[in-house]
């Protein structure tokens, strides 16, 4: 069986992770008038959450990562290339506020970089809560997505990665690529929806309490 295969976990042992879904990365009001160029993630966002919804109401656990950017949390090196006051997801701005409404019951984990498995917040829920298996989505592709993926694999979770949940931006050349090697090296079903089929399967077969 491939490690990222979610063949055989029931919904309690799986947590849909979306990444990154902020007002920075998806709100249209970010272009400042001009065209927006992450019309994509905003409709990526709303698939995705829409999942996350269906999968919670099967028993699935739901994870929100928000990124945020504080210097002071920042390696000197780092702090080369960041400006907290004009920087993605500032602490305490409205980008760095969440796009999508929560789901009911669902986590919300800080991140201070690119890469969900630096955050302590993450890998304590995971463990509290026993996940086996990971749904991943969010954005940006070339980046804080990969760093999901790679860092499951790397931990030996098992994941999937479908297409219609992650994204970048618009304008981004590196996207088709980067689906293409999802396609080629890891389970990237082109939908979710293959997912919550067999799960609502398993729940029409599962056999009656005795009584």
């Amino acid at each position: 069986m491939l490690q990222a295969a979610l063949d055989g976990l029931a919904p309690p042992e799986v947590a849909v992770l979306l990444i990154d879904f902020q007002n920075d990365f998806c709100h249209p009001d970010v272009a400042d008038g001009g065209a927006p160029t992450n019309t994509a993630n905003a409709r990526t966002a709303a698939t995705a959450n829409a999942f996350a919804r269906r999968a919670a109401g099967l028993g699935a656990h739901v994870i929100y990562s928000q990124q945020i950017l504080s210097v002071s949390r920042l390696t000197p090196r780092q702090r080369q290339w960041e400006s907290e006051p004009g920087g993605l997801c500032a602490e305490g701005s409205w980008g760095a506020e969440l796009f999508v409404e929560r789901v009911p019951g669902s986590v919300l984990v800080r991140k201070y970089r690119f890469d969900i498995w630096r955050s302590q917040e993450f890998g304590e829920v995971l463990a509290a809560r026993g996940i086996q298996g990971l749904i991943i989505g969010g954005v940006e592709l070339r980046c804080c997505v990969l760093y999901a993926v790679l860092g499951a694999e790397e931990r030996g979770y098992r994941y999937v990665v479908p297409h219609d949940l992650v994204s970048g931006l618009d304008r981004d050349e590196a996207v088709g690529a980067i689906r293409h090697y999802l396609t080629l090296a890891h389970q990237a079903p082109s939908t979710a929806q293959s997912l919550l089929d067999a799960w609502a399967g398993q729940a029409r077969v599962r056999p009656a309490p005795p009584r």
